[in-house]
Formats: C-alpha cells, sequence, structure tokens
C-alpha cells in the first residue's frame, strides 16, 4: 500500500515537472522584461516648443565640439571628439524623487548610444579646458539634490564620439521614475 502510494506521488511529480519548468521560466521571462521596459527609453519625447520632462524645462546651455586643435589646444587622436555638454533645468515643480538614476547619452539618427565620461575623468579634463573654472556636476551627481519649484541648475556631461556623427547628435536624457519615455534634444553640432 504505502508502496502503490509513493509510486502514486512519483508519477504526479514526474508528470507536473514540465508544466512547473514552464511556469518557472515565464515568470522569469515576465520579470525580465518588466525590468528591460523599467531601464530602456523607448517612448522619446522630443518637441522644440515645449521640453518639459520629469518636472523641470530643459534648455542646452551650450554645446562644444573639442578635439581638431581649432578653438583649443585639445587635439583627440584619430577621428575623435570631445562633446562638452552644458544643460540648464528650471524645475516646473517640486521635483522630489522624480530624478533618481538619472542617464544622459548622445544617439545619432542611426541609434548609436554614447554614455558620458566618468566623473573623475569629466572633471579632469574641465580643470585642464579651465584651471580656474569649478567644475560642473554631471547629472548623476545633481540628480542627488532634488529641486524645488522654479529653481534651477546646471548640469554638465563629456562626451567622446566618433568626428562623422559629431553633427547629427541628439542628447537624450532620461530619469528612473519616467522611463520608459526619455527627452530628445537635438544639439546643433558643426563636425570639423
Amino acid at each position: 500500500m504505502g508502496a502503490d502510494r509513493e509510486r502514486t506521488l512519483w508519477w504526479i511529480s514526474f508528470i507536473s515537472l514540465p508544466a512547473l519548468v514552464v511556469l518557472a521560466f515565464s515568470l522569469n521571462a515576465w520579470r525580465s522584461f518588466q525590468e528591460y521596459q523599467r531601464r530602456t527609453e523607448i517612448e522619446i519625447v522630443g518637441n522644440a516648443g515645449d521640453r518639459i520632462y520629469a518636472g523641470a524645462l530643459w534648455q542646452v546651455e551650450a554645446a562644444r565640439l573639442l578635439g581638431d586643435g581649432n578653438d583649443t589646444p585639445l587635439r583627440l587622436p584619430g577621428e575623435r571628439r570631445l562633446v562638452i555638454l552644458r544643460l540648464s533645468a528650471t524645475a516646473v515643480k517640486d521635483i522630489g524623487e522624480d530624478w533618481s538614476q538619472c542617464q544622459i547619452s548622445l544617439v545619432d539618427g542611426e541609434g548609436h548610444r554614447w554614455l558620458p565620461l566618468d566623473v573623475t575623468l569629466s572633471n579632469n579634463v574641465s580643470r585642464e579646458l579651465n584651471p580656474k573654472a569649478t567644475p560642473i556636476n554631471g547629472c548623476g551627481i545633481a540628480s542627488l539634490t532634488p529641486l524645488s519649484k522654479g529653481e534651477n541648475t546646471l548640469i554638465e556631461e563629456k562626451f567622446l564620439v566618433p568626428a562623422p556623427v559629431a553633427g547629427r547628435l541628439s542628447a537624450r536624457i532620461s530619469f528612473a521614475p519616467s522611463r520608459p519615455a526619455a527627452l530628445s534634444i537635438p544639439l546643433r553640432l558643426g563636425a570639423r
């Protein structure tokens, strides 16, 4: 009698195993899909007149293209250029937690993406270009101090990009609470 019960439980377990494996894979795939949606910028917002995103009005304060030796002694090897992007954000509401996990990148028309230089290297480049100026914080550091309504902040990021794409770049800004939406701002850089 005990052997029959054990055999029955073994067969039930054996038959239910494929269904349980499929269920486990489905749950894991669903979690991965949700994480992909949370981290990926799918909806690109880019209106020329209204650049309000994540509770702030965004404007390009300056976008410089360096590396060919024309306006600074900085010469980069090969077909590389340094893009210095300075953005201004004016809070249209209290920001609070809306600015967590800030990401800024440069994207060309084909979808290639360039991430900013790390904080230490960015500050070193700033000091090299202007030793008397205090480096401006990047997005990650600026987002640690939420703005109140009406306050303004400057954000500066530096990117190393191939020279041929420099004239076709857009800045893409996103924050974790606002994703999958992201703000895209076209840059007017003259490729040299």
